[in-house]
């Protein structure tokens, strides 16, 4: 598994070994890995560095699956969208069925497709399109802007859902389908207890689209906030150069793709994705919500 001291692949690290199974983690800092219990192991692997296949081949023997969890939402020092999200994991994916691994899985990003525009989406998209061409069980999973503790994402949507006032482009008409975590990994689980093949294309999505405007108003009353959410509009140059200036921030969460992408929206039919879990996912007045009980899963369908 790579990606495990990320936010999604950490939450699916710590679900599989409740489940009990092995891990072999792959990440660039060893150290950073806090997981508990004892069966996983740490294997040093930078991703930045796309390892080939001599690199992986030892280390894919006796696998059962491979999963990519790896993403950036903004390129840093000698961490680029077309190492981290493209070349790596293909080089990864082509190994995994070089060496006979069944089960590929991987976690991608609602709009890597066709119409994709930014360089996350295109270089999302490259992996995806490699891991469909091969002869191998698995998914590629598409979640939409995913909540839960520990998302910088999340953090931001929970700031500006608290502001008492708020200018948007298209007075935040833009669509999106929020999900949480917690669904994210069921999924995942699920898919992996019962991978399709060939390999599906499976949008992880709430149960309805909202506009972003909606979807700040929903989360500010889930968040006990009952005061009335105005939301202006705003010029959509204006809020690009904004977004160019908060790029130059460290660690910010907003820059010029990462608002184009907000500014394409991102939503999908939920059909697939409530067939796999067995039930409709969380919505937004259910993310603050104890996790859902496991029980709940069991009438989970595999996704045609």
């Amino acid at each position: 598994m790579t990606g495990a001291t990320g936010f999604i692949g950490g939450a699916l690290a710590r679900a599989l070994l409740a489940q009990g199974h092995e891990l072999v983690c792959a990440v660039r800092e060893p150290a950073r890995l806090q997981l508990p219990g004892d069966g996983w192991s740490a294997l040093a692997c930078d991703l930045a560095a796309v390892p080939g296949d001599a690199f992986w081949q030892p280390h894919l023997a006796g696998i059962d699956a491979v999963i990519n969890a790896v993403g950036i939402l903004r390129e840093a020092r000698g961490q680029t969208f077309e190492a981290l999200h493209a070349r790596a994991p293909i080089a990864l994916f082509e190994a995994a069925a070089r060496a006979g691994v069944p089960t590929v899985l991987q976690v991608s990003a609602l709009g890597a497709d066709e119409g994709a525009e930014s360089r996350y989406h295109r270089s999302k998209k490259q992996a995806d399109d490699c891991l469909r061409s091969l002869p191998v069980a698995g998914a590629v999973v598409q979640p939409s802007a995913v909540y839960g503790p520990g998302s910088d994402a999340a953090a931001m949507f929970n700031f500006m859902s608290a502001l008492p006032l708020l200018a948007m482009p298209q007075a935040g008409r833009m669509l999106m389908q929020p999900v949480h975590v917690e669904d994210v990994v069921a999924g995942l689980l699920a898919l992996l207890a019962a991978p399709p093949k060939p390999v599906a294309t499976v949008a992880f999505v709430g149960p309805r689209a909202l506009t972003m405007a909606g979807y700040l108003r929903e989360l500010r009353v889930a968040r006990g906030n009952r005061w009335p959410l105005p939301v202006l509009w705003m010029p959509t140059f204006a809020f690009m150069t904004a977004a160019r200036v908060a790029g130059l921030i460290p660690g910010s969460v907003l820059d010029a793709e990462t608002a184009g992408m907000l500014l394409r929206g991102n939503a999908a039919p939920v059909d697939d994705f409530q067939r796999l879990l067995g039930r409709a996912p969380r919505s937004v007045a259910e993310f603050l919500l104890p996790p859902v009980p496991a029980a709940s899963q069991s009438s989970a369908s595999p996704v045609p």
